[in-house]
């Protein structure tokens, strides 16, 4: 992943090339996920021997535009696929993306007219943010590199765009200790002339990136390598309140991170599916979906009471447990976390008490396999959880 460490230049070339034959079979529609995430049209759009990442669809779905990189992320070009009877083209190389310059992260925005993307070809020095206009069905404007203040003599990126003209982004300018912090401009006179943070609950550290905003600015999807996760980067998400403040970040959970790297957000316009990367740094990268219906099930957690609970936000990982498990109590705040690990029996095994750490790891190693359960008193709540080693 890019994850706005942007990676050092080298000579590999992006695997195998961008149009390819493959067998008929391929082409024919996929089977819609359910809770589990699956990779995202293999065969013709995910490919074994290419990173693919940050897929944008037209408003009506029928249109697809991705990224595909080299595993260092020194080389990367826009592809474009339409959808035909229920089958994706193969796909061709963006007409703004046919040069050798680095091309990702495009972002149609709601309404089909625009489309963002990051790319360094002159006058940028750095990745800025770039945009076409749609001319026709199949045709689109030369790009346009955005003006100051959204671009910036920094890196710049991920743009993405809500039905009232406001756009988020990744940037690097004098924030996130060295790395990146998420942004936001509203439209005024169809022009970008104001940018601002989107405060210290959002940018809590060094890496902040890659933000997806429900096109009515109900939600705001993420990646973070800053917090406590499931390793790598995450995806955590966050709702907007009636004051159109933000609520506390959460992680999106197992179902959807693991140990690789989960990132690139991105939501189809109807609203039913999640779209997302996953990389084995350097070995494997492919595109995701799943249906949106976590989105759902996570403002309902957040928003069942008035004052949160750090209970319900606590997560272990991974369960079935090897030789450690991970307690992550998410980012609200706590005093003190009493914590006893007993056997089937009830006996206490080992015991612990932790002041507002964020996570802890418990040591299983030299432990009889078997079930456990873990005992976690944190503020007068109680949260209890089997173990299996």
């Amino acid at each position: 992943m890019k994850k706005i460490i942007f990676s050092v230049l080298g000579l590999m070339l992006i695997s195998s090339g961008y149009a390819q034959s493959i067998h008929q079979d391929s082409r024919l529609e996929q089977t819609p996920p359910g809770n589990i995430p699956q990779i995202f049209a293999p065969g013709i759009i995910s490919l074994d021997n290419r990173f693919e990442t940050y897929p944008t669809f037209s408003p009506d779905g029928n249109e697809l535009f991705f990224s595909v990189v080299n595993a260092i992320w020194s080389q990367g070009k826009i592809l474009h696929s339409i959808k035909q009877n229920g089958n994706w083209s193969e796909p061709d190389t963006a007409i703004f993306s046919n040069n050798n310059y680095k091309n990702w992260e495009s972002f149609i925005s709601p309404d089909g007219t625009r489309q963002f993307f990051a790319s360094n070809r002159p006058p940028s020095t750095n990745m800025d943010i770039w945009m076409v206009e749609r001319t026709s069905d199949s045709t689109w404007s030369d790009p346009v590199r955005l003006d100051n203040p959204v671009n910036s003599n920094a890196e710049d990126g991920s743009a993405c765009v809500t039905n009232n003209g406001t756009l988020y982004f990744k940037s690097r300018r004098g924030g996130g200790i060295g790395g990146s912090w998420l942004y936001r401009s509203k439209q005024i006179d169809s022009s970008y002339s104001h940018v601002e943070s989107l405060g210290n609950l959002i940018n809590t550290g060094p890496q902040e990136t890659e933000p997806f905003v429900a096109p009515d600015e109900s939600y705001l999807i993420f990646t973070s390598s800053t917090r406590p996760g499931y390793d790598g980067w995450d995806l955590w998400i966050c709702f907007q309140n009636t004051d159109s403040s933000w609520t506390e970040p959460i992680n999106m959970g197992p179902s959807i991170n693991t140990a690789d790297d989960e990132y690139g957000p991105r939501v189809s316009l109807n609203g039913n599916y999640l779209f997302f990367t996953r990389e084995n740094t350097g070995i494997t990268m492919d595109i995701y979906w799943v249906s949106s219906g976590i989105i759902d099930s996570l403002k309902s957690t957040v928003f069942s009471s008035i004052h949160p609970s750090v209970k319900q936000n606590i997560q272990l990982y991974p369960n079935p447990a090897n030789n450690t498990i991970k307690i992550l109590f998410g980012t609200l705040s706590y005093k003190i976390a009493f914590i006893k690990l007993m056997d089937i029996d009830g006996k206490l095994i080992l015991s612990d008490t932790c002041h507002n750490l964020p996570a802890v790891t418990i040591d299983l190693s030299g432990k009889p396999k078997g079930i456990y359960f873990l005992r976690i008193d944190v503020d007068g709540e109680v949260f209890i959880k089997k173990i299996v080693h």
